[in-house]
């Protein structure tokens, strides 16, 4: 009977080992584990870093250092962070609001520069404008902490796309 009692509790307490180490490794920075922002999207980490998908405005709004109206609806968005970070997302953002989106946009990235590239489809898009500081290293004396690339555009129906790309140096 003892040596019954002794693998139950040995299994017990494994057991509730590993349920602890499975709750916190996530936040510990364990690989293949995942944890939650303070903003909350879920994330997992690997063994350089972590990678967050379909993130939430507030955890876009704060790696992209960027300030977007709260009716802002994430499409798609992937934010990986190793040694430097990559941010990609995909916006839209209602016609009430679109205006302060692109005000929001442009204190963040500067104003719209022609004859750059957009990194989306702009079929069906007016008011298509393009940010971007991909050439600052040749133009700037003081250079930027990051790369980005954010087009954006209005469709037929006054909704705001919007298109990140932001990278560190």
């Amino acid at each position: 009977m003892r040596v019954v009692i002794g693998i139950l509790l040995m299994a017990a307490f494994v057991m509730v080992s590993w349920a602890i180490i499975a709750r916190f490794a996530g936040g510990w920075g364990v690989p293949y584990f995942s944890f939650q922002t303070d903003r909350g999207t879920t994330c997992e980490n690997d063994l350089t870093g972590y990678t967050c998908h379909q993130m939430t405005l507030p955890d876009l709004e704060f790696y992209g250092e960027v300030d977007l109206p709260s009716s802002t609806r994430v499409v798609s968005s992937t934010y990986r962070a190793t040694h430097d970070y990559q941010l990609e997302a995909q916006l839209l953002v209602p016609a009430a609001g679109q205006a302060a989106a692109l005000k929001g946009l442009q204190e963040s990235f500067g104003a719209c520069q022609s004859g750059h590239l957009p990194p989306m489809n702009t079929r069906g898009l007016t008011a298509v404008c393009v940010m971007a500081n991909d050439d600052a290293v040749t133009n700037d004396a003081q250079t930027s902490s990051r790369l980005y690339t954010v087009g954006t555009g209005l469709r037929k129906d006054g909704v705001r796309v919007v298109a990140m790309s932001v990278k560190s140096r």
